[in-house]
């Protein structure tokens, strides 16, 4: 039996749009904007409950809680105080990111590689693509004209990604280094506190599933932590049983996205390409689907 895999590209700030709808009309919640964590006390399954400590323009707050969601991205304060030792690292590699008015290209997502480079793009809407440009350089660096650079960069690929790029107008153009945790955390939780994405395990891009993995790990919250809880059953068991299903399949997708990106965006120029490339057309393609499948056809507990 064939199966098939239909990637769905999704505008950030859409779906942010609608999780924070879903909130909003959720019972019982409260949303504080524009907070800066300044502390966390983990507390104990049983014992003491969590607190955290944030700070507004108003001044600061302190609130308990049973449990503790950290999902403040890669530079966590919550993880920077619960895991001291786990420090994220540059990943050697920056990259541009942009979305662009087009109505001209068909649906699918297409990525290209080349030497210390890789570029992709995909549909987000009728009338958008998203592409991004992600390329080995010095951590920290600039460029005087982001846009020209960008053109330079990709002056010798194709004549669609060419395009692409020469679209892309100076306000449309976004451009991060790519930091990640090697290794990730040892364990998702500390006492009352679960660490979720990048908080967790920040991975390199290369394999696409950062986002993804993230979303995965808050329906994760709900169905392995809350709803058991609410149910009556035991906060660390619950915690437990999170980090049993979550760590195995979240480093298995960061080492997959470190061997990507190793024979990919990270590989030199030369003979190296061509080797790649060949080796690369001699592998069935049902291979590349047998080692996508236990990524892609995840299934929520």
């Amino acid at each position: 039996m064939r199966t098939a895999t239909t990637i769905w590209g999704i505008h950030r700030q859409r779906l942010h749009s609608a999780l924070r709808q879903a909130a909003d009309a959720a019972d019982g919640v409260e949303l504080v904007t524009g907070a800066e964590v300044t502390e966390v006390r983990p507390g104990q399954p049983g014992g003491e409950p969590a607190a955290v400590t944030w700070r507004t323009a108003t001044g600061q707050d302190t609130s308990e809680c049973e449990l503790a969601v950290a999902a403040d991205g890669v530079r966590s304060t919550v993880r920077q105080q619960l895991f001291p030792n786990a420090r994220p690292r540059y990943s050697g590699s920056t990259s541009w990111r942009a979305v662009i008015p087009d109505t001209a290209s068909d649906g699918r997502l297409f990525q290209v590689w080349g030497p210390g480079t890789e570029f992709g793009a995909v549909r987000i809407s009728d009338r958008e693509i998203y592409w991004y440009g992600y390329f080995r350089h010095p951590e920290g660096a600039s460029f005087s004209d982001e846009p020209a650079a960008a053109r330079d960069h990709f002056s010798g690929w194709s004549a669609q990604v060419q395009a692409i790029v020469a679209a892309t107008a100076a306000d449309q153009l976004m451009r991060h280094d790519v930091y990640h945790l090697p290794g990730g955390l040892g364990g998702y939780s500390r006492g009352r506190v679960v660490m979720v994405g990048d908080a967790a395990h920040a991975m390199l891009p290369t394999s696409g599933q950062g986002a993804s993995s993230s979303l995965e790990d808050g329906v994760c919250v709900g169905r392995l932590v809350a709803a058991p809880v609410a149910a009556g059953g035991d906060l660390a068991a619950a915690l437990a049983a999170f980090d049993q299903a979550r760590r195995p399949r979240c480093r298995r997708i960061a080492r997959l996205s470190a061997v990507t990106a190793r024979f990919g965006a990270d590989l030199g120029g030369g003979r190296r390409q061509s080797i790649r490339n060949t080796l690369l057309g001699l592998t069935p393609a049902g291979s590349f689907a047998k080692a996508a499948a236990p990524i892609v056809g995840w299934t929520a507990p």
